[in-house]
């Protein structure tokens, strides 16, 4: 047998921790129908859609209320055009392992659709999750939401500071648990950073953006004090973010809370993903040398950048979360790029980064599985590393270097 086989049966037989979900609870989940499009051809396979000329938004073709038959009439011109991509990969695996549907098409589409439902029932985590993937921890983010998909979820908090507005409706959903309000930004970040440290959870979730200079104490106390009263200008709003990211990243030191920073692609059409560079992340990693960072994404398309970014700074993380769907090749010539340059202690090799359910987390493993398989067994046919020493780093990247990181028991 090949050793990359050899390898990729090992794969499956090593535990997993998923270092990045959007889960909602399995409760939620199984109360709403489930189709072909809000659980298999959805979130990132819509993206493709849209890319190859679908107008229909995301929302109309999840809509089980729209009948099934006029959802994938709508979606059919377009299925062909998306079929190689990694998206479309990650879902046609799931609907052969799971479901028992060789090929997703105008003949299969309604029998998929009707066994997804069938298996739509209390235990889908564990039948999915658990038994199939065999994931023994999911690193859920449950964003503005709240609530985590399962007790074997540990809760990773975004910290959405986009505008005024959300941050607003974040200081008050903090006000409301706590009964008062906080007198300036530092008894904020404190209040609020101790909390996430009491309930378990191993860390926050940023964006990476281009900084600047936070303003001293007195002045972030005055926007604060604009913000309460909703009277913060663009500029305040600004200052006063700047003083929050630096001020959490900071106490994520020394609470030893992981901070995770989405950086490159947005999976939605339209974005300007190059305001998520993975360069802008330099001038805090190196200013805040005793914070954990975790790069979300291998920064694609600032992969090679990506990598000398875990070379340069002993503080910094790379994930591979979300990467072998982007991009299943781009991914797998990666990681042997990234072994030239960062230790192999740095490397995470998982995240599902699913939002609509847990099935298509299978696909998105299956394809992380095969891929690092591949980049690994390419080395020791080189002569480059031994079989030993290949099956030692899937351990650590599917296991071990995410239990480690994130103080996983």
């Amino acid at each position: 047998m090949p050793f990359y086989e050899q390898l990729l049966d090992e794969l499956h037989s090593i535990p997993v921790i998923d270092s990045h979900e959007h889960l909602e609870p399995e409760s939620t989940l199984v109360s709403r129908p489930a189709d072909i499009f809000t659980r298999i051809y959805s979130h990132y396979v819509t993206t493709s859609l849209h890319a190859a000329g679908l107008q229909r938004d995301r929302g109309w073709l999840e809509d089980p209320s729209v009948p099934l038959d006029e959802r994938w009439a709508a979606a059919r011109p377009f299925i062909d055009a998306v079929r190689d991509t990694g998206y479309a990969r990650a879902a046609q695996i799931t609907a052969r392992e799971l479901f028992g549907i060789d090929e997703i098409s105008e003949r299969t589409y309604r029998e998929l659709s009707s066994r997804v439902q069938a298996n739509n029932t209390p235990g889908l985590f564990d039948r999915v999750l658990r038994e199939r993937c065999h994931i023994q921890a999911v690193l859920n983010q449950a964003g503005w939401k709240g609530g985590m998909a399962r007790e074997v979820s540990r809760e990773i908090i975004e910290v959405q500071w986009c505008d005024a507005a959300r941050l607003r409706e974040m200081l008050e959903s903090h006000c409301r648990k706590w009964g008062s309000r906080p007198g300036d930004p530092d008894e904020w970040l404190d209040r609020w950073l101790g909390d996430i440290k009491a309930t378990g959870c191993p860390g926050i979730k940023l964006q990476a953006w281009q900084t600047r200079e936070p303003p001293d104490a007195a002045e972030a106390k005055g926007h604060f004090g604009a913000l309460v009263t909703n009277r913060l200008d663009p500029d305040g709003f600004r200052g006063l973010r700047e003083y929050l990211l630096h001020g959490a990243i900071r106490r994520c030191a020394a609470l030893h809370l992981v901070v995770a920073v989405h950086t490159g692609i947005i999976w939605e059409c339209w974005q300007d993903f190059t305001q998520t560079n993975p360069l802008f992340m330099i001038p805090l990693l190196r200013r805040y040398r005793d914070t954990t960072f975790d790069l979300y994404h291998g920064g694609i398309p600032w992969v090679r950048e990506t990598a000398v970014i875990g070379n340069q700074y002993p503080n910094t993380v790379l994930n591979m979360v979300w990467c072998h769907q982007i991009s299943p090749y781009m991914t797998e010539h990666m990681i042997n790029e990234w072994l030239d340059l960062v230790p192999v202690n740095k490397i995470i090799g998982f995240g599902g980064d699913s939002s609509d359910g847990p099935e298509k987390t299978l696909g998105a493993l299956r394809l992380a599985q095969e891929n690092i398989a591949r980049a690994l067994a390419l080395r020791v046919e080189r002569g480059q590393m031994s079989e030993r020493r290949a099956v030692e780093i899937c351990r650590m990247w599917m296991y071990e270097n995410p239990k480690r990181v994130y103080g996983l028991g």
